[in-house]
């Protein structure tokens, strides 16, 4: 292989931002054409809380309805029409359902400020906007039963910066490890808070941690998302005592489901609110390409301009600084190694993601 002499980018902070912005510029551009009409008078802007079923749960205020999405939806964006955190017009028929609840049609979505999304399960190619309209992510793990998982971390925290969300790590069950192991943990996880994401160490049967956690989302809206079992029900439960004026219209439509299905809305006590999701195992990042990937992990900044090759992957290159970054000790091993998962997953043929 011959070496070649290439000119740097002077600016790596600027390029990876023109970088990063392209890829959400991309994401959000493909719109359905508006019907722009003006709003009946007696529509009335709510917020979607959570999905019950085929319905979708809108607060208005104080008060709950059931909606159905109108077959001449305005919005502008063609992926997930509607999701949990969705700023909405709906319109009251007037009615109540079977089931009791006041009823309506959601007319209009507003333009989306902020999303959580992945690839859709399946083969189809396809966007699944999880939340909308959250501030910040807490990516929440607990520290055994089961062990966290830095791969899934890294993928939320990508999936965090594409949607304009502040991350933050939850670790919860600290209480189920004896306390000489604490450091450990600690020691394992920093690497985190030398990215600047803030990191939460809880126990949520001695409430250890719970303060420092409430002050740090008392405002805006804070979507928790994690695998199942962490324990994000439960930490919901010791932050807020709203979750029942949701939940007593979900379980009449849940039909015996005891696990988190949709992502729910609960208002906070001293305003904000936390949008807990169902358990996630898998997460595939939307629209990621091999291109933009390394500038997701900030910490290759200061070596990548040292490589040989530019482009530069950071696999198999000779010369490559990042790689010599992590043998050396200078970057995290964990951190590279999630990389190189994406990377493998990203070169994989579509049809086989």
């Amino acid at each position: 292989m011959i070496d070649v002499e290439v000119d740097r980018v002077d600016n790596d902070d600027l390029f990876n931002q023109r970088t990063r912005q392209k890829a959400k510029e991309q994401s959000r551009t493909r719109t359905i054409v508006k019907s722009d009409r003006s709003l009946p008078p007696e529509a009335k802007l709510g917020v979607v809380v959570t999905a019950l079923g085929p319905f979708w749960m809108v607060r208005l205020e104080d008060t709950f309805v059931v909606c159905t999405v109108s077959g001449t939806l305005d919005a502008e964006h063609t992926s997930t029409l509607v999701t949990v955190g969705d700023d909405v017009h709906i319109l009251e028929d007037g009615t109540v359902n079977t089931l009791g609840d006041r009823s309506g049609t959601i007319v209009r979505v507003e333009p989306r400020r902020t999303l959580l999304s992945r690839k859709a399960a399946g083969r189809a190619k396809r966007e699944q906007v999880l939340v909308a309209n959250v501030d910040r992510l807490a990516i929440v793990m607990a520290a055994v039963a089961p062990d966290y998982n830095k791969r899934l971390i890294d993928r939320y925290l990508i999936a965090a910066d594409k949607g304009d969300l502040e991350p933050i790590l939850v670790i919860t069950k600290m209480d189920l490890i004896p306390d000489e192991y604490h450091n450990d943990i600690r020691e394992d996880l920093s690497v985190y808070s030398t990215l600047g994401i803030p990191v939460f160490f809880v126990s949520l049967t001695t409430s250890v941690g719970l303060p420092s956690l409430s002050n740090a989302i008392e405002n805006g809206r804070t979507l928790l998302a994690g695998p199942s079992g962490v324990g994000k029900s439960t930490l919901i439960n010791a932050l807020t005592n709203a979750r029942h004026a949701v939940g007593a219209i979900s379980q009449k439509y849940s039909k015996g489901r005891h696990t988190t299905t949709s992502s729910t809305v609960v208002p906070l006590p001293g305003g904000g609110a936390i949008v807990d999701s169902p358990g996630i195992r898998e997460f595939s990042i939307w629209e990621l390409s091999l291109d933009e990937l390394p500038y997701y992990f900030d910490e290759f900044a200061d070596f990548t301009h040292q490589c040989r090759f530019i482009p530069c992957s950071h696999t198999h290159e000779p010369g490559c600084a990042v790689k010599d970054a992590v043998e050396r000790g200078h970057l995290d091993p964990e951190r590279y190694v999630s990389y190189l998962n994406l990377v493998e997953e990203l070169r994989m043929p579509a049809a086989s993601r």
